[in-house]
């Protein structure tokens, strides 16, 4: 939420949270309080598109948001972990459905941390570093 703070949007769409020092101390205010703003991009921040939490899904919100906005390039992170689901297999084949003259383009960005996934290394097989 702290990009949209300061870039101004939160302000437009939440009048009462002003670019001031009045203005971010509601924002801490009403950070992750209950009944305030969410600890994680949400519905309620603005911009946001899809705010993640399951893993699998965030290629095909990507390809979603580039179908319905012809003229936007869609960068989309996807954990090594999230890589293992089958899900997100299935997603790597929307690009066939993207005609980049009418739709818009997804950027798919893999972040190969070497973090586990079902308590496992990820990269095990020999070779792979």
């Amino acid at each position: 939420m702290g990009n949209v703070y300061l870039e101004g949007t939160w302000s437009e769409i939440y009048p009462n949270v002003t670019q001031d020092e009045a203005g971010m101390k509601e924002l801490f205010r009403q950070f992750s309080f209950p009944g305030g703003i969410s600890s994680h991009v949400a519905p309620t921040t603005p911009g946001s598109i899809h705010e993640g939490g399951e893993l699998g899904y965030s290629l095909s919100h990507a390809f979603g948001a580039a179908f319905d906005n012809p003229d936007l390039i869609v960068a989309c992170i996807i954990g090594d972990g999230e890589a293992e689901t089958a899900s997100l297999a299935t997603s790597w084949q929307s690009n066939k459905f993207l005609d980049p003259i009418t739709d818009g383009a997804v950027l798919p960005i893999l972040h190969l941390d070497g973090a586990q996934f079902a308590l496992r290394p990820l990269m095990e097989e020999p070779g792979i570093e």
